[in-house]
């Protein structure tokens, strides 16, 4: 008799437990990337029942106990928020963050910010771990750094050397018909200029290059002329289908000096490879060149790999660094330390660190936010069941008492 009253006790305690898991899951239900919680029960072994021959006959259990409680590690559905700071995992990893003296605590909570040195930090000032990208766009996989951005980076001018024509030269042009494309071209300090190249239809099927110059600045003072620039005289030749099929390669590199104090050399080639010569109107004109101005920050956002890439007026786009993502075998048995914050142990296994998309199968999706997994109609449904099962635990007791009463007035 006494024996079902213990085990009715430790379903009890048991189910206690798993109210108090279910609790906490309700609780953090808007809890930035919360895995909910899952309590896990096991039977507690009782004395075997063995028969006059020896045979086993059966055991009597001794009731339950709380083995583990697990988290459930589905990922979380994501909530945009147009902050470019804020990030979320889409697959395994987590963000790395330095907790000081060595410890790197691991977090999918992605509410990040810039502080005042520049540096990615969470919400409690740690700073988010990766690596800084080269001038080449290559990244060195060392000791991880802060991620920082500099909010007075500025781009650097670039000089034109290429212009691409595309377009069509009408073929019902007669000879000695001309068009002209232009194109804004930048010198080494990033001033533009305006390169303007005549063509003329010279023969059937031929145009030829037959003057080229810097535009002048008639609202200069003094007025500044129109300066002429070498490389006329290339013959374009199109064969009777209208493709182009001379020079090759179909190019013409205009050569002068820009008209500017530090006197720069022009050394600039129009590409007329995309042109063509069909009946109807001339369409030719420059679609790209390779110069910019000098430009300054205006933005910044992360790519689906986690590179830090900052935006500038002049429509350059630099990556200045690459988040690292560190992942576990067992992530189960990773420690939670609160603040949204793991730390590895013995049963999760070592950390690996790696970039998205590469090493780490994951991609990092800039301005979202992973929300709890926890569902609320399961963790209510949950609820119930475990209700049912304290209720029933609590009426062995009951009806345990009740026996042991009539045990003890059998005599009276």
């Amino acid at each position: 008799m006494m024996h079902s009253l213990f085990s009715a006790v430790s379903g009890l305690r048991t189910h206690q437990i798993r109210m108090d898991v279910l609790g906490n899951n309700i609780a953090n239900v808007n809890t930035l990337a919360f895995k909910r919680g899952r309590a896990n029960f096991s039977e507690v072994l009782g004395r075997q029942m063995v028969g006059g021959d020896g045979g086993l006959r059966g055991t009597l259990g001794n009731g339950t106990y709380a083995a583990s409680i697990q988290q459930a590690w589905s990922q979380g559905s994501f909530e945009y928020t147009n902050i470019a700071s804020d990030l979320a995992l889409a697959g395994d990893g987590f963000f790395l963050a330095d907790g000081g003296n060595g410890h790197t605590l691991l977090t999918r909570a992605g509410n990040f910010l810039f502080d005042a040195e520049g540096r990615l930090v969470t919400q409690g000032g740690l700073p988010i771990q990766g690596w800084p990208v080269q001038n080449d766009g290559s990244v060195n996989l060392g000791a991880l750094q802060d991620v920082r951005i500099d909010f007075d980076a500025t781009s650097s001018p670039t000089e034109t050397s290429t212009a691409t024509v595309a377009g069509n030269l009408s073929a019902d042009a007669e000879i000695g018909d001309t068009q002209t494309v232009s194109s804004v071209v930048y010198d080494n300090q990033g001033q533009a200029h305006t390169l303007v190249v005549t063509l003329e239809k010279t023969a059937e099927d031929e145009w030829t290059v037959t003057q080229a110059e810097l535009a002048g600045y008639p609202d200069a003072e003094p007025p500044v002329p129109p300066t002429p620039l070498g490389g006329v005289g290339t013959v374009f030749q199109f064969d009777t289908d209208g493709t182009l099929i001379a020079p090759d390669p179909a190019e013409a590199t205009f050569t002068g000096i820009y008209p500017n104090s530090n006197g720069d050399d022009v050394n600039v080639t129009f590409a007329f490879g995309g042109m063509t010569q069909f009946g109807g109107s001339t369409t030719a004109a420059v679609t790209e060149q390779d110069g910019l101005p000098a430009g300054e920050l205006m933005g910044y956002g992360f790519d689906q790999e986690g590179r830090l890439i900052l935006n500038f007026t002049n429509g350059e786009q630099r990556a200045v660094a690459q988040l690292a993502i560190g992942t576990v075998n067992n992530p189960s048995g990773l420690e939670q330390f609160g603040d949204n914050f793991y730390g590895t142990t013995v049963g999760s296994g070592s950390l690996l660190i790696g970039r998205a998309g590469q090493e780490i199968n994951t991609t990092v999706n800039s301005g979202a936010l992973e929300m709890s997994n926890v569902d609320l109609a399961t963790e209510f449904t949950d609820l119930i069941v475990t209700q049912r099962g304290y209720q029933a635990s609590a009426r062995v007791i009951t009806t345990s008492d009740e026996l042991l009463q009539e045990l003890v007035q059998l005599k009276r």
